[in-house]
């Protein structure tokens, strides 16, 4: 039996939850219900924000809302499904974020529309910065290039990216971001070739390592997933009076799984239980061991 784990999408102008693609038995029928808070750059609400959750898997469902006064919305009805949510407001700017939902669970998602403007630069040094003779090109064709993942059109994202890096090459999250869209176009080479440059930008990016784990586990490449996978595990953990993220303890347990090493991926599940007792694919996996 292969399983798969958990993928990691990841874009810059929000940091995005995993999205589970392992096949699992129905844990009850009812529908989640995804809530949150749109705000600005200064953290204020913000009014008449539309926000879209679509499904990353089948059955492919859109649903939509408006945030209200104070910037919160509110969407019934999400079946057990990845899913992408975004938010937009014609002159204010957008965010986006991935998650996953399970039956019945009940799902906080807020999104700051207000940092997309400044997303190019944010996560780049004063040092990064300054190597930028033309800063207004490389905003213009990170800020396309998101965009364009938005609405799926992965190569001209790539396209995009590729450009900004040509303005500076250090910018990881472009790689990221080319990553991620390779992915989605199963250029599965090119994919693991964005993220180790990923890696060799920001050793310390737990995101990439994930995503590293789970192009390997699907080749079977099992030693190299686990001690991919391990990485990221560590990493997550890692930051001063940060809990480990089960989600990397998850994936982890499912390559021992599919390596064949059950004991290990017995320990795994259990701790992703213990760190997240909802996690419904760590208790069937569990079960199976």
């Amino acid at each position: 039996m292969f399983c798969k784990s958990s993928l990691l999408r990841f874009q810059v102008i929000l940091a995005a939850s995993a999205v589970a693609f392992m096949v699992v038995p129905a844990f009850g029928q009812s529908s989640g219900i995804l809530v949150g808070r749109v705000t600005d750059s200064q953290g204020v609400g913000v009014a008449g924000v539309t926000v879209t959750a679509i499904t990353q898997g089948v059955p492919r469902m859109v649903l939509d809302t408006e945030t209200n006064d104070d910037g919160t919305y509110r969407i019934m009805g999400l079946r057990a499904n990845s899913y992408e949510v975004t938010a937009e407001k014609e002159g204010v700017g957008s965010a986006a974020a991935v998650f996953t939902i399970r039956e019945g669970q009940n799902l906080t998602v807020d999104l700051n529309i207000g940092a997309a403007s400044a997303a190019a630069s944010a996560a780049l040094s004063e040092e990064d910065l300054a190597k930028i003779d033309n800063r207004e090109e490389f905003e213009s064709s990170f800020g396309l290039g998101s965009d364009a993942m938005q609405i799926g059109n992965h190569q001209e994202a790539i396209t995009q990216f590729l450009l900004a890096i040509e303005i500076l090459d250090s910018c990881y999250n472009c790689y990221q971001n080319i990553g991620i869209s390779h992915l989605e176009l199963e250029n599965a080479d090119e994919a693991e070739a964005a993220f180790k440059r990923v890696i060799e930008l920001r050793p310390d990016y737990a995101n990439a390592y994930i995503n590293l784990s789970n192009i390997y586990n699907s080749q079977r490449r099992f030693d190299e997933a686990a001690e991919a996978s391990a990485e990221a595990a560590r990493l997550s953990g890692s930051a001063e009076g940060a809990a480990p993220d089960p989600i990397a303890i998850y994936n982890q347990g499912v390559i021992y799984m599919n390596a064949g090493n059950v004991v290990e991926a017995k320990v795994q599940f259990q701790e992703t239980i213990s760190l997240d007792p909802s996690h419904a694919e760590a208790h069937y996996w569990l079960a199976m061991t």
